[in-house]
């Protein structure tokens, strides 16, 4: 059923961002399980496509993996493509997350309301599955349901994996005043004879003003 979930996904895009980004949301909504149900019966499927929210869909469409996947990709095109590309260097992780958030509208973001740890272990899920591996059907976001992993790759999997995001987000912290300045530097250049004549127009225009009321003193 987990196999089905993320197939559909990887066969719905080839944009690494959107797949990062559907394969965490849709792992956080439902733990890739097709049948899932929630909000007392009101949403449906791997994205938990809330029902009263979208009238024209069906349980049974939102709980076909193809088809869900195909009706919340533009929501999650969209979201990916909001995170700064300088996020998805330093911390893909928080940038799939920000963009699930941004597609699935949840009360408050995955980081708040599921936990850190919560989130971290369904983007170790979803690393696995973009290495072409689903874990198996039924295990949850936090990898307590479908059987713990082996004693080899356990300290690698949550050792290491924690550790690298530990130090991720510190890094994405620091990144991203960099990318807001530069982006109001790129604006600044791309612009600056636009502003350069709305200045001159504001300075003639108080110019202006000053002449105006001496004479009218």
């Amino acid at each position: 059923m987990a196999d089905s979930v993320v197939q559909a996904i990887l066969d719905a895009t080839k944009d690494p961002h959107v797949r990062e980004s559907m394969l965490l949301g849709s792992r956080l909504e439902s733990s890739w399980n097709p049948g899932a149900v929630g909000d007392n019966g009101t949403s449906f499927g791997p994205f938990q496509i809330h029902l009263p929210a979208h009238p024209g869909v069906t349980a049974a469409q939102a709980q076909n993996p193809a088809w869900a996947t195909r009706y919340m990709l533009s929501a999650y095109q969209r979201g990916a493509a909001a995170q700064p590309e300088s996020l998805w260097r330093s911390n893909p992780e928080q940038a799939a997350e920000q963009a699930a958030v941004a597609a699935e509208a949840p009360a408050q973001s995955y980081y708040s309301g599921r936990g850190a740890e919560t989130v971290h272990a369904a983007w170790r899920a979803t690393v696995g599955a973009l290495g072409g591996h689903a874990p198996a059907a039924g295990t949850s976001p936090g990898g307590g349901g479908g059987g713990a992993p082996s004693a080899q790759n356990a300290g690698l999997d949550f050792g290491l994996g924690g550790l690298l995001s530990a130090i991720a987000v510190p890094f994405a912290m620091i990144a991203q005043p960099f990318a807001e300045l530069g982006t109001l530097l790129t604006w600044w250049w791309t612009n600056r004879m636009k502003v350069a004549f709305i200045a001159v127009g504001v300075v003639f225009f108080i110019i202006g003003l000053v002449f105006f009321a001496k004479e009218n003193l």
